[in-house]
């Protein structure tokens, strides 16, 4: 499938410091990709870079095989960016600042009211156009950043977080109007939490210390997990001869102390069977066996 956006090497650092490093990969034109990570993993500052908002430090971004660093003007009309903050003019009131938004982008006075008209009925903004940004809370200003987002059809949607403050009903609307459009636009999303991605089954890409250390589709990912589980024994004394021999004689995945805490994981409950036998005369006191689901394994590749 034709590429849409392609990154090549980008890199970015914010007073000394490397948010991005070497980001090298490719969106698909008309697919959904959602950007999982912590705080500071470098999402927000990796959508505002494809945007055109910031230009990387070193690598290059394609907008349809066009360089965005040369800031050619039809090329952002292409573009629809949500920022995470809330950048509308106080001065003017919220049909006004779509208006504007509407102009910027070189749309035709008719669409403008057209698309102003089908997006705020939508999401049952209408009742809010001639309300002040002072006057709304902050949940509704995000839905009016979502809808200016959309106002001028962009092909490239770049939506940091754009569930945050919404109510179940509002991001129930939200997800189900970007499944309507899913195939048509190019859709990148960034957010912190697993619950997010269960609604959109595409691609999904965890980004760490300004590295991808994930990426695969949700089935891709969860496949991963398969057989996989955690087990925690807990010890009157876990010394530090007993943690040797534990970690050192057994087969065990990312095994780690904790005070009196021994954690490991395996692929069967084999693995913890074997441990037992050793340990059952050395003052085990509990353990504890829990399935590895797609949270685990993120926070896993996440860990320095």
């Amino acid at each position: 499938m034709e590429a849409s956006i392609s990154l090549k090497k980008i890199g970015k650092n914010v007073e000394n410091k490397s948010i991005l490093a070497g980001l090298s990969f490719g969106i698909e034109k008309g697919t959904i990709t959602s950007i999982l990570g912590p705080n500071d993993s470098g999402k927000s500052l990796l959508l505002k870079m494809i945007a055109g908002g910031i230009s990387p430090d070193f690598g290059s971004i394609y907008i349809n095989g066009d360089n965005i660093s040369t800031g050619d003007r039809k090329l952002r009309l292409k573009i629809g960016y949500m920022p995470q903050y809330i950048n509308l003019d106080d001065n003017l009131n919220i049909l006004e600042n779509l208006q504007f938004h509407g102009r910027i982008y070189e749309m035709e006075q008719k669409q403008i009211f057209e698309r102003i008209d089908f997006l705020t009925e939508k999401f049952h903004l209408k009742s809010l156009l001639y309300k002040f940004p002072g006057e709304l809370s902050f949940g509704f200003l995000r839905k009016i950043i979502f809808v200016r987002t959309l106002l001028h059809d962009p092909s490239i949607i770049l939506l940091d977080e754009p569930t945050i403050s919404l109510d179940l009903n509002s991001k129930s609307r939200l997800w189900k109007y970007i499944n309507e459009i899913k195939g048509e636009k190019t859709i990148i999303y960034s957010t912190q939490t697993l619950l997010e991605i269960d609604n959109i089954d595409e691609r999904i890409i965890f980004l760490s210390n300004g590295k991808i250390v994930l990426d695969g589709t949700y089935k891709q990912l969860v496949n991963k997990t398969d057989n996989l589980y955690k087990f925690v024994l807990e010890f009157k004394n876990l010394n530090d001869k007993l943690f040797n021999d534990l970690s050192n004689n057994f087969m065990l995945i990312q095994s780690k102390r904790e005070n009196n805490f021994f954690e490991f994981y395996g692929k069967d409950k084999d693995e913890l069977f074997k441990v037992l036998k050793k340990v059952l005369n050395n003052n085990l006191i509990d353990f504890q066996i829990s399935k590895v689901g797609l949270d685990t394994l993120f926070l896993n590749s996440t860990q320095e």
